[in-house]
């Protein structure tokens, strides 16, 4: 419908349109978390890497790897592992803080490859 008043033309939508501007809000949501948790991925990738460093330190000075170092890498590895998961659609869950934190307590067992605190590292020949 279109008025004309003194050489302007308006135009007018009938009352009954509407116009559809409300979008999924899980849609909107998990782009937030996506951001949110890309940037907190990138960060905890350099406190892995830092912490990987300080662990070759302890093993060029006692021949030993640090047994608090190696836990709580472990633990940092798993929650990038499940960022991971989340960024990429593997899972709807997220993260912690969305969920309990202690990574630790889910890998009881240890591989037989795995680097002990008394192990000490040769080098090979």
């Amino acid at each position: 419908m279109t008025k004309k008043t003194k050489n302007k033309t308006t135009t007018e939508e009938p009352a009954n349109t509407v116009k559809k501007t409300d979008k999924n809000p899980e849609i909107f949501s998990r782009i937030f978390y996506t951001l949110l948790f890309a940037f907190i991925s990138w960060m905890t990738i350099w406190v892995f890497a830092f912490v990987v460093l300080i662990q070759f330190g302890f093993l060029l000075i006692t021949g030993k790897v640090n047994k608090n170092l190696k836990g709580f890498n472990q633990e940092v590895g798993l929650f990038l592992y499940d960022m991971i998961k989340y960024l990429s659609f593997q899972t709807n869950d997220k993260p912690f803080p969305f969920r309990d934190w202690p990574y630790g307590d889910e890998v009881e067992t240890e591989n037989k490859n795995e680097l002990n605190t008394n192990s000490v590292v040769k080098a090979s020949k």
